[in-house]
């Protein structure tokens, strides 16, 4: 079901997207730096419950956002921003709030009676003593009762060459996979639990290093020797947003992978 959701949810994020078209000169300044709190925002929240996603970024010339409700489902809440950043206040707020309904088909289709309900939400949103999103929605108060945790903006799946790297949010962490083909039957294959630190905007993560070999039906050769080990990792982003994998066996070393994409149905959930 997960799978099936990329191409709508995907659609929903561009659609976004292109309302906050880039500046036509890549001299001017940038909103971030005309309103540098605001990259405090920028990145994934998500509530205590683990029920809503909060997507934020911030774009050359604005603000905009993507909230799900119940992420991953057959049927799930979104809601549509384009904010701006109060310097005074630190708070971002909106008037043009946009909310669907939304079912998914088999095919990965929204639904016939997937609706908008309406396009003139009011909202604030600010983050807390505690570092945590607070959601004031003073159109319906669909905020209330929760308060939404800092992931960073590492959600997703990322490319180097043959090497991909996948980040998932479930049960309180990351679980991040990568797999390094040797050969067409030989993988390297690192499965790490990472914490994200919203001070250093880095996922520190342990786990375990296997060399896996695969028979021609694709199922693993169990009577192989895998060569397994413990492994430590720090994930970051460098200057130009890629993923950056650093560890003390210098695995990583010498790669920077591309972002393929970011959206709310990566989750470990399935209905």
């Amino acid at each position: 079901m997960l799978k099936k959701m990329t191409a709508v949810l995907l659609a929903m994020a561009l659609a976004l997207s292109c309302a906050l078209a880039a500046a036509e000169d890549a001299e001017e300044t940038t909103y971030a730096q005309e309103h540098p709190g605001v990259v405090n925002y920028d990145g994934y929240w998500i509530s205590e419950d683990a029920g809503t996603l909060i997507e934020i970024g911030v774009r050359l010339d604005g603000v905009e956002m993507l909230i799900f409700r119940t992420p991953g489902h057959q049927e799930f809440t979104s809601w549509e921003y384009l904010l701006t950043y109060d310097d005074a206040t630190g708070a971002l707020q909106s008037d043009n709030g946009m909310k669907s309904t939304n079912t998914v088909q088999e095919d990965g289709s929204l639904g016939s009676d997937s609706v908008y309900e309406y396009d003139d939400g009011q909202a604030v949103f600010s983050i807390n003593e505690e570092g945590r999103l607070v959601w004031e929605d003073q159109k319906e108060d669909a905020g209330a009762g929760q308060t939404y945790i800092p992931i960073g903006g590492f959600l997703g799946d990322y490319v180097c060459g043959t090497t991909t790297v996948s980040f998932r949010w479930t049960e309180g962490h990351y679980a991040v996979d990568i797999k390094q083909p040797d050969s067409a039957a030989v993988v390297g294959v690192w499965q790490y639990v990472g914490e994200y630190d919203p001070a250093a905007r880095t996922v520190t993560a342990k786990g375990l290093y296997q060399k896996l070999t695969y028979r021609e039906d694709g199922t693993v050769d169990t009577e192989a020797d895998p060569e397994e080990k413990e492994v430590s990792a720090v994930f970051s982003f460098d200057g130009d947003y890629k993923l950056i994998w650093t560890s003390p066996d210098g695995e990583g070393d010498g790669m920077a992978f591309e972002n393929l994409y970011t959206a709310a149905y990566l989750f470990e959930t399935d209905n």
